[in-house]
């Protein structure tokens, strides 16, 4: 098991976001969260990513207590990468693009260099290594953004619609990277979607959220 949560709330002044006594997610298995706008799935999600703080509860990560330090949270958010609906790249190449995470990582040269050749050619992105980021389409940037998270080998990857600001043929082609991303690394994939077909073809398990709480 890669995350156990237990009696957790987020309020934001009157309003509770979230509402979720359990949820135990298991490592390696793909995930999908469906829900409404306003459901609570981009919160989950940050909170999953260590990027927002619960206001009342307890995250188990690897079955250790998270505690919601910025020292202790630091470390998790190299282990747990999100890709958002709208992907913000460097203006620079596809390839220093997936470098620059490597380069904080301290990743030697010729080292980097093999993960980027890899890591693109997962996601099908290979002969745009030298292409200047900002120019690509949608679809393009959604399949860089998911090698640029690959390159650092997260333990999980978590997607905000990966496929709703894509056209039909980099839909298929996502999904397709993300079965193949899962089978391959092993890594533990958690998707929002408003897409049933879409869960129907990649999902493991499916989560609901309404009004912040998991439907059972």
């Amino acid at each position: 098991m890669i995350y156990h949560i237990s009696q957790l709330t987020k309020i934001y002044g009157t309003r509770t976001v979230l509402d979720i006594p359990s949820l135990k997610i298991e490592s390696g298995w793909i995930y999908a969260l469906l829900g409404a706008n306003g459901a609570g799935k981009t919160t989950l999600l940050n909170i999953l990513g260590f990027l927002e703080i619960p206001t009342n509860g307890n995250i188990f990560f690897h079955s250790k207590k998270v505690q919601f330090s910025e020292s202790s949270l630091h470390p998790l958010r190299k282990t747990v990468i999100i890709v958002d609906q709208h992907p913000i790249l460097f203006t620079t190449t596809v390839y220093k693009n997936l470098e620059f995470g490597l380069k904080i990582r301290k990743i030697p040269k010729k080292e980097r260099e093999l993960i980027i050749k890899e890591s693109l050619e997962l996601v099908g992105m290979r002969h745009l290594a030298a292409a200047p980021a900002h120019r690509l389409s949608g679809g393009e940037t959604q399949r860089v953004a998911i090698a640029r998270a690959l390159a650092v080998n997260p333990k999980v990857l978590l997607c905000d619609e990966p496929t709703s600001s894509v056209d039909a043929e980099n839909q298929v082609a996502i999904i397709k990277i993300l079965k193949q991303i899962n089978a391959l690394k092993k890594i533990t994939i958690l998707f929002t979607t408003h897409d049933r077909l879409q869960v129907s073809s990649l999902a493991h398990h499916t989560l609901v959220l309404k009004d912040g709480r998991l439907a059972v």
